[in-house]
């Protein structure tokens, strides 16, 4: 994806581009930093609702042209929930841009497929391994286990994509939920059957 990314930063004029999905928010980012998080949200936010309308009437937007006083922005859909955002300067061809876009559009859709495929790979994966954190949880402080490891699972998930590689971040936060006197027993079975699901791989 970063290769697409990169093709239509090169055109003349471009000054940067990036992803952003209605899911995840900012993704493969390469905008100027006047672009911060909450702006490339805001202007995502707008055009993705111009797209959704569009759709409504059965018009689907191929891009939409912003212009600002610095930057020209040009949104273009890759799918339904992510788009392309693309800052240029303001004597830049918008035609070449969409074009370009239009070319590479097929490829930066099968690269986010791909992602989505090994996002979804890794979240089944983890879900065994989840379950034994709460047994464990379950052990050392009985029935608020449920309430307490569904509220920071919710707030672990919310940080990241849900990988094996992150449960050692979701046993601390759970961790501070623990008396000191089950904290080490707690660390003690969790670690055991992570160290075991990590041989396994």
């Amino acid at each position: 994806m970063q290769e697409v990314l990169n093709e239509i930063a090169e055109l003349p004029g471009v000054v940067g581009s990036c992803l952003f999905s209605r899911e995840k928010g900012k993704m493969c980012s390469g905008l100027p930093p006047a672009f911060t998080d909450d702006t490339v949200q805001t202007i995502a936010h707008h055009t993705s609702r111009l797209v959704q309308m569009g759709g409504m009437v059965d018009m689907d937007i191929q891009s939409i042209s912003l212009r600002f006083d610095t930057y020209s922005v040009i949104t273009m859909p890759v799918d339904s929930e992510t788009l392309v955002m693309t800052a240029c300067g303001p004597q830049t061809n918008s035609s070449l841009v969409t074009t370009t876009f239009s070319m590479l559009a097929g490829e930066l859709k099968n690269g986010l497929d791909k992602k989505s495929a090994e996002v979804a790979q890794e979240v089944v994966s983890v879900e065994p391994l989840l379950t034994q954190i709460h047994e464990a949880l379950a052990f050392v402080i009985g029935p608020m286990a449920d309430m307490v490891f569904e509220d920071h699972v919710d707030a672990w998930k919310k940080k990241g994509t849900a990988i094996p590689d992150r449960l050692p971040e979701l046993i601390e936060m759970l961790a501070t939920e623990i008396d000191d006197d089950s904290i080490s027993e707690f660390r003690q079975k969790t670690k055991a059957f992570l160290s075991a699901s990590k041989k396994a791989l």
